[in-house]
């Protein structure tokens, strides 16, 4: 599917695949798993060759950064749109050139897609390629900040969870809650993880364009783009600071709940001692010797029975002055 977008307009632009060029002030072209037709028309109409995905799916700087035929080609790792579930890693490409700026992806972006249904992001700017490549960066920055502060506002609740002590104890000792907030610790720093990996590759192409296409860039869109590495950098540093925080969440939670599971055995080593000097006493007064005075006394059974009750109770008190349970 191709979508065709101006900075110039508002929406989308309906553009036949049978058209021999693009309208003028179309600037932004958005190829969504694209057909060899719909390849075959972006090769006619823009001069290039589409990368392709397992193309842009390479690690390598060299592969993800470089220049042909008067075009700049890019390809950054990005979180496909959120459905549930785990967030996956999908590439987005880009090819710049003076006039126009090709996105191609091959799975649901969520700030491609709030582009195209907002329609809202008409500017001043000129029909230009790099205006077009500005306007799809500062939506995909965005929108990893919506995300950065989503996964705040979790945290702040977990740790209310960990740290409020009598949350604490309703978390640790119950294990349908205990699981809950492990998981959603886990699942929080997988996507800062994978946000941090889109930031940088963020990073890398700013500096890319801004050094490899300063022939094409005005004054104000060198600028705009100074401005979102600033963006990127500081949301960088604040990824870095998240994940700090969620490796003391699940050490604080770990670590209680090691406490919790001490205090158990040791409740338990509490009461099998606690249980071994009444044993010996009933076992010893079941040997029934001949020679045993309280088999004869009147009241032997009762004095039994006390002396099973002291030997319990004299190590109980015993540990619990020593607080021990």
């Amino acid at each position: 599917m191709l979508k065709f977008g101006s900075t110039h307009f508002k929406g989308d632009v309906e553009v036949p695949l049978d058209a021999r060029t693009l309208p003028p002030d179309v600037n932004w072209i958005d190829a969504i798993r694209p057909t060899e037709s719909e390849i075959a028309f972006l090769q006619e109409s823009l001069g290039i060759a589409v990368p392709t995905l397992e193309e842009l799916s390479e690690i390598e700087s060299s592969s993800r950064l470089y220049t042909e035929h008067g075009y700049l080609f890019m390809s950054m790792p990005m979180i496909a749109k959120l459905n549930g579930g785990l967030p996956r890693t999908t590439p987005l490409g880009f090819v710049l050139g003076r006039e126009i700026a090709l996105t191609i992806r091959f799975d649901e972006i969520k700030a491609c897609e709030d582009l195209h249904h907002a329609k809202v992001y008409e500017n001043d700017r000129g029909p230009s390629g790099p205006n077009a490549l500005i306007m799809v960066l500062e939506a995909i920055i965005d929108s990893m900040a919506d995300e950065l502060e989503k996964v705040n506002a979790e945290i702040d609740a977990l740790s209310q969870a960990i740290f409020d002590q009598g949350k604490t104890n309703d978390m640790i000792r119950d294990n349908a809650v205990l699981k809950h907030s492990l998981r959603a610790i886990s699942a929080n720093g997988y996507l800062t993880a994978k946000i941090s990996d889109a930031l940088l590759g963020s990073s890398r192409l700013l500096a890319f364009v801004a050094g490899e296409a300063k022939s094409i860039l005005s004054g104000e869109e060198n600028g705009k783009l100074k401005s979102l590495s600033r963006d990127v950098a500081s949301l960088i540093e604040y990824t870095r600071s998240q994940n700090d925080r969620l490796q003391l969440l699940l050490d604080a939670t770990l670590g209680l709940t090691n406490i919790e599971q001490n205090n158990i055995f040791r409740l338990l080593t509490v009461v099998s001692v606690i249980g071994i000097p009444p044993t010996l006493v009933a076992s010893m007064y079941g040997m029934n010797f001949k020679n045993m005075p309280e088999l004869d006394w009147a009241f032997g059974y009762e004095w039994g029975l006390a002396l099973i009750v002291l030997s319990a109770l004299i190590p109980a008190i015993w540990f619990k002055r020593r607080g021990w349970w």
